[in-house]
C-alpha cells in the first residue's frame, strides 16, 4: 500500500517536469537614448520577438558617457551584452581589441545588401581591416546654422555653397556689434567651429600621416588651418572668445541671437534649436569652404554584435533588425536623424520642420572626414582637442603648440600595434 501512495504522490510531480519547457533563447542588448528613443527601441524589439518568438532580448539602457567602459569592463568580465547599439568614436577600439564579432560570414551566407549603406558610414565604422564589424544606422554631419532674422536686419544675404573663408569673414563683420553701447561687441557674425579638423582639413591639412604613424598638426597646412581659426576671435573678431561669451556655448550664444552662425550637427535642430528658438526663424548653409577644400566632421552609430556572444545567430539577427530600413525610418521622423541607408534618405527630406534647407546635410556627406584609424584615437583626440583649445586662447603661437603636440601624439601612435 505505501508503494501505490509512493506513486500516486511522485506521478504529478513526474508530469510536471515533463511539461513544456521554455526553449527561446534569451540575448541582452545595450543602448543609450532618451524616453523618445528608449520607447521606440522597445517598440522595435517587441516586434523583433513576434518575428522570432523563439529569441527574448533583454534591454539595458546605460548614458552615452559610459556606455564605451562598461563595454570594455563588462568583455573583460566574461559577462558582455550580445548586442550593443555603438558610437562612432568607439569603433576602432573596440574592433581592434577584438570586442566585435566579425560579420562577414552572415553577409555572405544571407545575401545581406551593404550597397544600400553609405560608403562614408561603412568606411568611417562598420569596416576595420578588411572585416565589416557593424552595421550603420546614422549620420552625424555639420553644416552652418543661420539666424535669419539677424541676417536681415543687418541686410546680409543668406549663406550659400558660394561662401568661402574670405566671403564668411567679410559678411560677419557686417553682423557685429556693440548691441548696449559699452564699446565692446557683444553681437558676432560667427562662432569658432567645435572641430578644429575641419579648418586643418580645408586648408589642405591633415591631422595624421595616411599610415596613421605620425602626427601633422604642426604641418605648414595644418597650422595655416589652424592660424585660421585663431584669426576669427582675435583678428577678424568675427566671433567671440572664451571671456566675451563668459565659456557659454556657442549653440546657447545661437538661441540667444548673440551669434548669427553656428556650425552645428544634423541632430543639433531638432534637439535643440525646433525646441528652444521661439522669435527668429532659422535654416542651414554648408560650412565655408577653405583655400583647398570644404570639410565637415561625418560620425554616427550602428549596432555591433560582440565576439564574446554565447548567441551569435541570434545576435546577427537582432543587429540585421535593428538596423532595417523601417527602423532607419521611424528614427529619421522621429528625431530628425540622417539614415544611413540611401534608400530612406528622401524620408529624412520629407520631414515637415525645420530646418527646410535639409539637403544641405546630405550634400555635405561627400565633403566629409572621420576619425583616424587607429585603436588609440580616443587618447590621441584628448590631446588634440586640449592644444586646438589653447590655441584658440591666442595667448601663445600657434606653431608652438602644434610643434609640442605631436612628439606626445606620436608616441601613441608609435606603440599602435599595426592591423
Amino acid at each position: 500500500m505505501k508503494k501505490y501512495v509512493f506513486l500516486l504522490i511522485l506521478l504529478p510531480l513526474l508530469l510536471v517536469g515533463c511539461g513544456k519547457k521554455d526553449h527561446r533563447v534569451t540575448i541582452k542588448m545595450t543602448a543609450w537614448g532618451n524616453d523618445v528613443e528608449e520607447a521606440s527601441i522597445r517598440d522595435h524589439l517587441a516586434r523583433f520577438e513576434e518575428k522570432y518568438p523563439n529569441i527574448h532580448v533583454v534591454l539595458e539602457i546605460t548614458p552615452w558617457a559610459r556606455m564605451l567602459d562598461k563595454l570594455m569592463i563588462s568583455t573583460a568580465g566574461g559577462r558582455p551584452p550580445d548586442v550593443t547599439r555603438m558610437s562612432s568614436e568607439w569603433f576602432v577600439p573596440l574592433a581592434s581589441k577584438g570586442v566585435l564579432m566579425p560579420l562577414d560570414d552572415y553577409i555572405a551566407r544571407d545575401n545581406f545588401d551593404l550597397g544600400d549603406f553609405y560608403d562614408s558610414a561603412l568606411n568611417g565604422w562598420a569596416r576595420y581591416n578588411g572585416h565589416i564589424y557593424s552595421l550603420p544606422t546614422d549620420i552625424d554631419i555639420y553644416a552652418m546654422y543661420y539666424n535669419k532674422k539677424l541676417f536681415d536686419e543687418c541686410g546680409v544675404p543668406y549663406p550659400d555653397e558660394t561662401w568661402d573663408y574670405d566671403k564668411y569673414v567679410r559678411e560677419c563683420k557686417k553682423i557685429c556689434a556693440d548691441t548696449n553701447g559699452d564699446g565692446k561687441i557683444d553681437r558676432w557674425g560667427g562662432s569658432v567651429d567645435q572641430f578644429y579638423e575641419n579648418y586643418v582639413y580645408s586648408f589642405g591639412g591633415s591631422t595624421l600621416a595616411p599610415d596613421n604613424r605620425r602626427c601633422l598638426i604642426n604641418s605648414d597646412k595644418a597650422v595655416k588651418g589652424l592660424q585660421f581659426m585663431v584669426d576669427l576671435v582675435h583678428k577678424y573678431k568675427v566671433a567671440p572668445s572664451n571671456e566675451d561669451s563668459a565659456n557659454m556655448l556657442n549653440n546657447k550664444l545661437f538661441i540667444q541671437s548673440k551669434i548669427a552662425t553656428y556650425a552645428g550637427g544634423s541632430w543639433a535642430g531638432d534637439i535643440w534649436f525646433d525646441k528652444e528658438i521661439k522669435n527668429f526663424e532659422w535654416d542651414v548653409a554648408p560650412l565655408p569652404k577653405g583655400p583647398e577644400r570644404r570639410a565637415s566632421m561625418l560620425a554616427g552609430a550602428a549596432y555591433a554584435a560582440l565576439s564574446r556572444s554565447q548567441h551569435p545567430d541570434e545576435a546577427w539577427l537582432l543587429v540585421e533588425w535593428m538596423t532595417n530600413a523601417d527602423f532607419q525610418s521611424q528614427a529619421a521622423h522621429r528625431t530628425q536623424i540622417i539614415p544611413a541607408r540611401k534608400s530612406v534618405a528622401d524620408e529624412y527630406l520629407k520631414i515637415d520642420r525645420p530646418p527646410r534647407n535639409k539637403q544641405v546635410f546630405l550634400d555635405a556627406i561627400a565633403d566629409s572626414w572621420t576619425s583616424p584609424k587607429v585603436s588609440c584615437a580616443p587618447e590621441i583626440k584628448k590631446i588634440l582637442d586640449s592644444s586646438a583649445e589653447k590655441m584658440r586662447l591666442g595667448k601663445e603661437p600657434v606653431k608652438k603648440i602644434a610643434d609640442e603636440t605631436v612628439p606626445v601624439v606620436d608616441r601613441f601612435l608609435q606603440a599602435e600595434k599595426k592591423p
